[in-house]
């Protein structure tokens, strides 16, 4: 069975809304949602409990029916699916869950086959050898004859990982899939999904309330508050130049240091400012030679050097001492190395 080619996907959401009628008055947990998510990508939707996250999720997969809108994957619009075309897309897109959603009395191996078996399209053989590659896949093909009661919580996910993607699924739905993981649990997690996705080329798209998760493995990110998407956009951009005030704090709780936190900032007579580097600069003296360009004095306060993906970055607070026509030079290095900077005080 290992000649099938996963199909690549786009997904775009168009005016999406949703709304639960309870005791006599409408409660909206989607709002006018519109994205679009590209093929083979990472994608993460980030928000705070109750924010409207897992139902925009389910939408994909039309467990939650939008009150309106439309919901497009591959120029199809599944809101107007009949019960056939519902049962075939819903094989063509794996889920897992925060609590793995195992079936304890079945073992690793029958846990994993039960999709396979209840679509009628294959033999035993084509089966187990599916099975087997799926156990390969997410490293464990000696666990196949336990039980989920025998495995760690991050050897379930694994079963459930393998599970969603028996049929070949084009897109993988992560349900805050991490959450019930300590760190590093989650980071192999996080590491497993990413491999899948680079080598199937699935397009992955996950919610979590944790911006860690988002900048260890997305491409793109959207932020949902009170039913409504609030900033979307390239993780690297979003994570170091949040705009919107729900954004600012998930980066600042996810950040090595926060300039609003146990700084006193009386006793500066300089400028307080915020340097961010993005990509190779990240690791070059770029300090140094700006410096040494100018007449102006700059303190390193705090800093953090990390990556976000594939990509590094520096974040400094920093101060700037001089004239005003040092401090004007200083600005304009900055410009010309590409190092974005703010003002703070």
């Amino acid at each position: 069975m290992h000649h099938f080619r996963y199909r690549l996907t786009v997904i775009r959401i168009s005016h999406l809304q949703k709304s639960y009628p309870t005791a006599g008055r409408e409660i909206t947990a989607l709002s006018d949602i519109n994205l679009h998510i590209n093929k083979g990508e990472i994608f993460g939707i980030i928000g705070r409990s109750g924010a409207g996250k897992s139902t925009l999720i389910r939408t994909l997969n039309l467990l939650e029916r939008p009150s309106q809108g439309q919901i497009f994957i591959d120029d199809e619009d599944i809101t107007a699916f009949d019960s056939t075309a519902l049962h075939k897309l819903r094989q063509r897109i794996g889920m897992i869950f925060q609590h793995f959603n195992l079936l304890s009395a079945k073992t690793v191996a029958e846990n994993i086959d039960w999709p396979l078996k209840i679509t009628g399209k294959y033999s035993r053989e084509q089966r187990q050898q599916r099975v087997a590659e799926l156990l390969d896949l997410v490293d464990l093909t000696q666990h196949g004859d336990k039980y989920p009661s025998q495995l760690s919580g991050g050897q379930k996910q694994r079963v459930g990982i393998a599970r969603a993607l028996a049929n070949y699924p084009q897109v993988l739905l992560c349900d805050e899939a991490t959450s019930a993981l300590d760190p590093e649990t989650t980071q192999a997690i996080l590491r497993l999904l990413l491999d899948i996705n680079r080598k199937l080329d699935l397009t992955i798209v996950l919610i979590t309330h944790e911006m860690q998760v988002i900048r260890s493995i997305c491409d793109r990110v959207a932020v949902i508050d009170h039913a409504q998407i609030v900033e979307s956009g390239r993780v690297v951009d979003v994570f170091l130049r949040p705009q919107h005030a729900v954004t600012q704090k998930l980066v600042a709780e996810s950040h090595a240091f926060d300039p609003d936190n146990n700084l006193d900032t009386a006793g500066f007579k300089g400028k307080l400012v915020r340097l961010t580097f993005v990509g190779d600069i990240t690791y070059q003296p770029i300090l140094n030679q700006v410096i040494a360009q100018t007449e102006a004095l700059i303190t390193i306060l705090q800093g953090t050097i990390s990556r976000i993906k594939d990509t590094p970055y520096g974040q400094l607070l920093v101060e700037l001492s001089g004239s005003d026509v040092a401090i004007k030079e200083v600005f304009s290095q900055f410009q010309r190395y590409a190092i974005h900077h703010e003002v703070l005080a």
